[in-house]
């Protein structure tokens, strides 16, 4: 069954760095996939998401996952390749698995790219070296029946690897162990967290937290190059918000979480080839609790304390109370 991972009240807000690097690797059917049964498992649309959310366009960054043969439900190439993402895990210091390897890995990757920047530098003319990528997991949404009859706990975890008919020592399964064991960590101060394993499960949280009058952003895809700030930075959500990151897994699980005194903008960018994008950013404004070792204080050669901004992945979805004024990007 799948887990709920929560914490105390729900605060607002997330963090994670947004830019996933990944290496794209061809996608194949396993040897073994789940058996759907008729009736109530037939693979989910996009139905259930508008009888819950009548008033919010799908994003895109769903709506592929949705689309009948766009991807396959479920994949063995999960693991495959280097996957360097700088996330929550690193934010106050908490060590997983392969934490320093990742971040050592993200910093060579793109030596010469802006990862962190200062609140202070998000105005118009600002220009900032980007490459928005996605987690590079090509997997979509199981029916909610049948994702919440597969495990998703650390204890369950011989479970899962002889359903998906892994070896305990692959690369497979050490991923799947991380991932686990990232939705069963600790909660951070003033933040709520759940692993959702389904789309519906993903929409229930997030309804549940924010009410049905939402929007949900994601960023625009655009490729490695020189950007510039075109115009004012649009604040959306009003310090309330969720972020869901699509994690490595063999079937779509995103790990949604909430954190307090962050701020969600959208920001208009132009790109050294004229290419427009709208690119959604969180900024952090409290980074005095964060670890001295965080690879933002690295990157910006300061020491906790100040706000401190990135963007986001293109398939992380944040969800934002709609104002009247808000227009989606």
């Amino acid at each position: 069954m799948s887990p709920a991972i929560s914490g105390g009240p729900f605060l607002i807000f997330f963090l994670t760095l947004s830019l996933h690097f990944s290496f794209p690797t061809a996608v194949r059917l396993p040897t073994k996939v789940p058996s759907f049964l008729q009736g109530d498992n037939s693979p989910p649309t996009e139905k259930y998401w508008f009888s819950r959310l009548p008033n919010t366009p799908l994003p895109k960054a769903l709506r592929d996952t949705l689309q009948p043969g766009y991807y396959p439900s479920v994949i063995r190439d999960f693991a495959n390749g280097e996957n360097i993402s700088v996330d929550a895990r690193e934010k106050y210091g908490k060590n997983y698995n392969g934490a320093d390897n990742r971040k050592k890995a993200a910093k060579s990757a793109l030596p010469d790219s802006t990862i962190f920047y200062l609140y202070n530098d998000l105005h118009p003319g600002k220009k900032m070296k980007l490459l928005f990528t996605n987690s590079g997991t090509k997997v979509s949404f199981l029916p909610r029946r049948v994702a919440e009859s597969i495990p998703f706990s650390s204890d369950k975890f011989p479970e899962i690897l002889k359903y998906f008919s892994l070896q305990v020592n692959s690369k497979e399964a050490e991923i799947i162990s991380d991932e686990i064991g990232y939705c069963e960590s600790p909660n951070m101060e003033g933040e709520e967290k759940y692993c959702a394993t389904s789309l519906e499960s993903l929409i229930d949280f997030n309804v549940a937290g924010l009410g049905q009058n939402v929007q949900v952003l994601s960023t625009e895809p655009g490729k490695k190059q020189e950007y510039t700030v075109s115009a004012k930075a649009e604040m959306r959500g009003e310090h309330k918000a969720a972020v869901c990151h699509k994690i490595r897994y063999p079937y779509a699980v995103h790990y949604c979480h909430v954190i307090e005194a962050t701020e969600v903008y959208v920001v208009p960018l132009i790109a050294a080839d004229g290419a427009e994008v709208k690119a959604v950013t969180v900024c952090h404004l409290n980074t005095s609790a964060w670890s001295p070792d965080h690879m933002a204080f690295e990157v910006l050669k300061t020491k906790p304390g100040p706000a401190v901004c990135h963007f986001l992945a293109t398939d992380t979805l944040v969800w934002v109370p709609k104002k009247d004024q808000d227009m989606t990007p």
